[in-house]
């Protein structure tokens, strides 16, 4: 029987122990790449009626894709949480169907696909079992997110009959007209177009009750929007705005309202509330439930902008806007859901409105507090023209004293000083009273000639000028 040394059997566990560690390294491997979901191709099929239909094809279930568009240069983003790329290139060509490029990328936590189209047109999204289907074309109604399923794994679409519940027209203060429709399911597909000076929206699948299939007249309102219809065609609602002159359309939905609004055109665009020039990149957008947050993060992405959310900003909502600039989105967001944001440097800050007003009042009381405990300095300001007992009694007037509570003058008659004491921030505003009113008085001169005369000037010159007319 043979016997290993120490050394050699030292060096018989470490092998023994990096065999271990590299098989346990590939199983791990392994295993994340098991988990991981990739997106491995993309196949792009012609469909009658100049549609044209993609399939992404993923290693495993589908992710619920979120998607935004942009009509300026048009294009149709479409995320993917939670999966990476396994494509032979991450640019494809298709040149056809009104697509002309698709580019894909990858960031840590998600995929992005990036459709390159020759002009906006309307599209939907499907998920089914391993594959997403975009379908592009005239005919696809405009709804990007497919309905959530219930707990019983009926869609929401298909739990009850679609209906509209109202119909309603509102005058905003800056003379728009707003057409207010109130839905009984959130999830209703809508497609908006205009046609000539119409625009025409389709609730697709959506019954309309009969009290509600009129014309509704709307001249007394004084805004674009003359009149709208609502009838009732092939199984679909339909509502047909008719507007006067070059108007422009923007329309958005709030959980289950949506609203239509026209306006006359007008350029810079400006909000009726905060006068506020919009000037972002138009979008469009269409979204049903979608986490407030990560609809924070696509405006983000669209704008370039950096954009801080607070850990209190929560909940979901349904959204759908046509032709927006971003920053009037993220406004219309942030009003819905009860958010303000602030700007500091080239970041936006997003939090509940209760909490920036909050922070913003212990800012202004610690600001406070430390007033208090700035040291005081004290300082002898000459006054040249004016009389420093004057200057003294504006500085410290009753009601709008430049002198904090723990600040005091006093006033030196014989070289006319003015003694001060209080904050350095304080100084410089007495300072700057003082140098504004301390100027000479404007005197006006006044100059005068006298001519004196007596009785023989005359005369004289009569008499010399009578001499020499005689010669």
């Amino acid at each position: 029987m043979t016997r290993l040394n120490p050394l050699n059997r030292i060096r018989s566990a470490l092998a023994t122990l990096v065999t271990v560690l590299i098989a346990g390294s590939t199983l791990l491997s392994l295993a994340h790449a098991a988990d991981s979901n990739t997106l491995t191709a993309i196949d792009v099929r012609p469909m009658a009626g100049q549609q044209l239909q993609l399939t992404l094809k993923l290693s495993g279930p589908a992710p619920q894709p979120t998607s935004f568009a942009i009509d300026d240069p048009a294009r149709i983003s479409i995320d993917l949480p939670g999966t990476s790329l396994a494509l032979t290139s991450r640019r494809i060509d298709v040149r056809s169907g009104g697509l002309d490029t698709i580019s894909a990328a990858e960031t840590s936590d998600r995929s992005r696909l990036v459709l390159n189209l020759d002009k906006m047109m309307p599209y939907s999204t499907k998920v089914d079992g391993n594959n997403i289907v975009i379908t592009l074309g005239q005919n696809t109604a405009q709804a990007t997110l497919a309905a959530p399923a219930h707990s019983d794994g009926v869609t929401a679409s298909t739990a009850g009959v679609r209906s509209i519940d109202g119909i309603d027209f509102r005058r905003s203060v800056d003379g728009a007209g707003r057409v207010v429709v109130r839905l009984t399911d959130p999830h209703t597909p809508i497609n908006l177009r205009q046609i000539g000076d119409q625009v025409v929206v389709d609730f697709v699948g959506t019954d309309l009750p009969k009290r509600l299939m009129r014309r509704f007249d709307a001249t007394d309102f004084g805004t674009a929007v003359t009149s709208f219809d609502a009838t009732h065609s092939g199984g679909d609602a339909r509502l047909i705005i008719s507007a006067k002159g070059d108007y422009e359309q923007l329309a958005y939905q709030t959980n289950d309202t949506y609203v239509v609004e026209i306006q006359p055109k007008r350029k810079p665009e400006v909000a009726a509330d905060t006068k506020r020039l919009y000037t972002g990149e138009k979008m469009t957008m269409n979204f049903q439930d979608i986490d407030t947050r990560a609809l924070l993060q696509l405006l983000a992405d669209t704008s370039g902008q950096n954009i801080v959310v607070s850990d209190s900003v929560r909940g979901s909502v349904t959204l759908r806007l046509q032709n927006v600039p971003w920053d009037q989105a993220l406004d219309i967001v942030l009003r819905t859901k009860g958010l303000d944001k602030r700007q500091d440097g080239n970041v936006i800050i997003v939090a509940p409105a209760d909490e920036i007003a909050s922070r913003e009042k212990a800012e202004l009381a610690a600001r406070k507090d430390l007033q208090e405990l700035e040291p005081l300095r004290s300082e002898f300001m000459q006054v040249n023209y004016a009389k420093a007992a004057d200057m003294a009694t504006l500085i410290k007037s009753t009601g709008r004293s430049l002198l904090s509570p723990r600040g005091n003058v006093s006033v030196d008659i014989r070289t006319n000083t003015l003694l001060l004491q209080d904050t350095a921030d304080r100084l410089e505003d007495i300072r700057r009273m003082v140098t504004t009113l301390d100027i000479p008085v404007r005197q006006v001169k006044i100059e005068s000639r006298l001519v004196i005369v007596n009785n023989d000037f005359t005369r004289e010159l009569g008499a010399v000028l009578g001499f020499n007319g005689v010669q």
